[in-house]
């Protein structure tokens, strides 16, 4: 059977073609059995909503011949008569943590391991109690996360340590997993060392692409001794780092600052006897535009640093993504982070039209003025500088998935702007929601709210979005990403302001940064970005 939806209230005379008039235009799930049908994001929508019209169940469509009797709640028979059933069920915690890996460093460790495979009642991942104790159980250290790691700094004198991990959700806490007793190492040369080394690549990255030093000869003579340790690394780096800061100049663009600082680092010894830092790395930047300062770029990452040496000197090699390096994944491990992201969309970037905004020859938009006489539709129903103003304050917020960026924006749009949620079916474009199950405790989202191209198609087709350029973007607005790998939109940010080129707050890269910037960082990249959106939301409901 086929569940749809009532629109409006199904008023007398209640005959069969009024009835069809008044239906949504898609059903609410796929055909299946009645009773394996869950209803339970279109009955949490009505409170919000408001009302309650209804829904209808009929045959599939090329069904609709067959004889069927239906039975009304009158029926004299109690057991024809059809029941809405609402099962309630115990809550469940989480299974335990998986594939626990300690890596002992020099005056700490890095504790890596796999969500549970199970977490019970919950949707939305867990919570990470980590307990650091030396061989005799005297405690040394307790940290909570919700990521699947942590580094954790040894005390003075300590050579052996325990790590116990513990998942944990709003139904409870999983057994515990515990490591062999792991002994803290001694780096040859020193942390200290090799931090320097570090601060100073950084540096150095940051003045070819500010322009303080044009090559990467000056930057490595800038960084005194320390730049014979990465200079193979940096001059493998600077065609890239040069080409941007020349492509923003001939834009009118260039970054008047750009820093880099280290903060919870471990040196250490990995598997193979390499040396290796372990850094999150915050990076603040200031992209000017024709001279005038825009607002600053903000992120941080989570960086691996590996070292080789050179006659016992150490050499910087190598610089990955610290999660991605460490990570290792188990047939029984869970889904990334402990999360379900959005379904792959059906259909391609085609199926539903766009109007990507112009890119010049250099991938950056075309900032052409409006046409003249042009007026573009305000979006009274939603509130765009309440998106916006939402989206600055909650920046910092925790990341439910590991691709967080729709979910962030419907965040955004719901709690600043004012969009009203639609129901439907989980994986039908036309639903826009997030549910709460058990007293708020469960989360379970709609693949419009958490995909980006399940976005798009949503925004575009059910919502009337209206297609904008970069000139006219104002705060509110929303930046959709294509890149030239992808068969669809994958990544969408919300524009702050524009104000020497289109300001965007986004969960993915730098927090806050530009459009021209986001651009440039793939430019020179095997998988640049190819095709850029704007829309501006127009309908609350």
């Amino acid at each position: 059977m086929e569940i749809t939806q009532l629109l409006e209230p199904w008023n007398a005379p209640r005959d069969g073609t009024s009835l069809t008039a008044l239906l949504d235009d898609e059903p609410f799930g796929e055909p299946a059995p009645v009773e394996t049908q869950d209803l339970t994001p279109m009955a949490q929508a009505w409170p919000e909503q408001g009302r309650a019209d209804g829904f209808v169940l009929r045959l599939p469509a090329a069904e609709r011949d067959a004889t069927v009797s239906y039975h009304s709640s009158r029926s004299p028979d109690l057991a024809k008569r059809p029941r809405l059933v609402i099962e309630y069920v115990a809550p469940e915690a989480p299974g335990a943590p998986q594939d626990l890996k300690v890596t002992p460093g020099d005056g700490g460790l890095l504790a890596t391991w796999n969500p549970p495979a199970d977490l019970g009642s919950a949707t939305d991942g867990a919570e990470y109690d980590v307990v650091v104790t030396k061989a005799d159980g005297t405690r040394v250290a307790r940290v909570t996360t919700r990521e699947p790691h942590a580094v954790v700094t040894g005390p003075p004198g300590s050579t052996a340590l325990r790590v116990t991990v513990t998942a944990r959700t709003a139904h409870g806490a999983s057994p515990a997993v515990a490591s062999a007793p792991e002994q803290l190492v001694t780096v040859p040369a020193g942390p200290a060392v090799h931090r320097d080394i570090v601060t100073r690549y950084l540096e150095a990255r940051n003045a070819l692409l500010r322009g303080t030093r044009a090559t990467a000869a000056e930057a490595l003579a800038a960084a005194g001794p320390a730049g014979a340790s990465f200079q193979d690394l940096l001059n493998g780096q600077a065609a890239e780092l040069v080409g941007t800061r020349e492509s923003l100049a001939r834009h009118g663009s260039r970054y008047t600052d750009a820093t880099s600082t280290l903060s919870d680092v471990l040196v250490g010894i990995d598997g193979n006897g390499a040396v290796f830092l372990r850094a999150l790395v915050e990076d603040k930047a200031v992209l000017s535009f024709d001279g005038a300062a825009a607002e600053p770029e903000e992120g941080s990452r989570e960086q691996r640093f590996t070292f080789s040496t050179n006659s016992g000197a150490p050499l910087l090699h190598a610089e990955t993504d610290a999660p991605a390096a460490e990570k290792v994944l188990s047939r029984s491990a869970a889904a990334e982070d402990g999360l379900e992201v959005a379904g792959e969309p059906e259909g391609a970037v085609g199926d539903v039209p766009d109007s990507p905004i112009a890119l010049d020859a250099e991938g950056f938009p075309v900032e052409a003025p409006a046409a003249a006489g042009t007026r573009m539709a305000r979006a009274a129903q939603v509130s765009g500088s309440g998106t916006a103003d939402w989206a600055s304050r909650n920046l910092g917020t925790k990341w439910e998935y590991g691709q967080d960026c729709t979910n962030f924006v419907s965040k955004a749009l719901y709690h600043g702007g004012g969009m009203k949620t639609r129901s439907g079916g989980r994986k039908h474009d036309r639903a826009w929601w997030q549910q709460y199950y058990l007293f708020g405790t469960v989360k379970n989202k709609s693949y419009t709210w958490s995909g980006a191209e399940n976005f798009r198609r949503h925004m575009t087709t059910y919502r009337g979005a209206q297609f904008v350029n970069a000139v006219t973007a104002r705060p509110g607005d929303l930046v959709l990403f294509e890149w030239k790998k992808e068969r669809v939109y994958n990544h969408v940010a919300i524009v702050s302001a524009n104000r020497h080129g289109v300001q965007l707050l986004q969960h993915g890269g730098k927090g806050r940064t530009s459009l021209a910037a986001a651009i440039s960082r793939y430019r020179n990249t095997g998988n640049p970005i190819e095709r850029v959106t704007i829309i501006r939301p127009r309908a609350r409901g």
